[in-house]
């Protein structure tokens, strides 16, 4: 072989030499590129794993705390009931204002889950809400209507004192008229037309003012009769109340299920 033969064999070998170098280096750099982005996206897989999880503590914290404050509510508004029953309205009055400001709280603690979601919970929540501002509604009118029973008691004795034949005793009709309509199931369909029946008369006779009278019925026709009161046993009263607060527990132990 001659020397130029030589030169030629040598200069293609290392032409060879460099493209094998280069086609390793850029298949070395493709690998450790393909490594360098695995790894990068499972650095970001963690991250959105962790991301989520701190979510879901938050959330978790934020409905417990609400859960708090609305049992809060739910323990001042029976004080106000238990005080209305026992027909201590100074005390009732006290309890009703703790009421109003763990009404305060609880619409506090909604408002963080508002902020923190998910929309369903959101959506539970705002029907929670409605059943405290049912509530206190409901404590307010069951107040008035109790000064205003007593009102009509003690103009009731009276005339009992003052008025010797019972035919001339429109209080003491009244009374028992009321008694009449606490005594009516909730489904009777009489029982509205009855309630306005008596909300006239107490009005035409001067002895409630028209916004007085509307509580004192609205309680009225808001009681449970006996019977009821049976069928809505153990939580009475509040059964409404509590089967929203279920639908909110039920809804938030489902989500943190399908997150897990």
């Amino acid at each position: 072989m001659d020397q130029g033969v030589a030169a030629v064999l040598a200069a293609l070998i290392a032409v060879a030499g460099v493209a094998l170098g280069l086609f390793g280096a850029r298949w070395q750099a493709r690998s450790m590129q393909e490594q360098a982005n695995a790894a990068i996206e499972a650095v970001r897989a963690q991250g959105r794993d962790q991301n989520a999880q701190w979510r879901r503590t938050v959330r978790r914290d934020v409905w417990v705390e609400y859960l708090g404050a609305i049992d809060e509510f739910r323990l001042s508004a029976g004080v106000v009931a238990e005080h209305l029953a026992d027909e201590n309205l100074p005390e009732a009055e006290l309890a009703l204002e703790e009421t109003r400001s763990r009404s305060m709280g609880a619409t506090d603690a909604y408002r963080k889950i508002e902020l923190e979601g998910p929309e369903q919970i959101v959506s539970k929540g705002y029907a929670l809400q409605g059943s405290i501002v049912n509530t206190l509604f409901e404590l307010e009118q069951a107040l008035t209507a109790a000064r205003s029973m007593r009102v009509l008691r003690e103009a009731g004795e009276r005339e009992q004192r003052e008025v010797p034949s019972d035919q001339d005793r429109p209080i003491t009709r009244i009374l028992s008229s009321l008694r009449e309509l606490q005594a009516m199931g909730s489904n009777d369909p009489g029982r509205t037309e009855y309630g306005q029946q008596i909300g006239l008369q107490i009005i035409t006779l001067g002895l409630l003012s028209a916004s007085d009278a509307a509580a004192l019925l609205f309680t009225c026709s808001q009681q449970l009769s006996l019977s009821e009161a049976l069928d809505r046993l153990p939580h009475g009263r509040w059964l409404r109340f509590h089967e929203v607060r279920t639908d909110f527990v039920q809804a938030a132990r489902s989500h943190l299920d399908e997150s897990t």
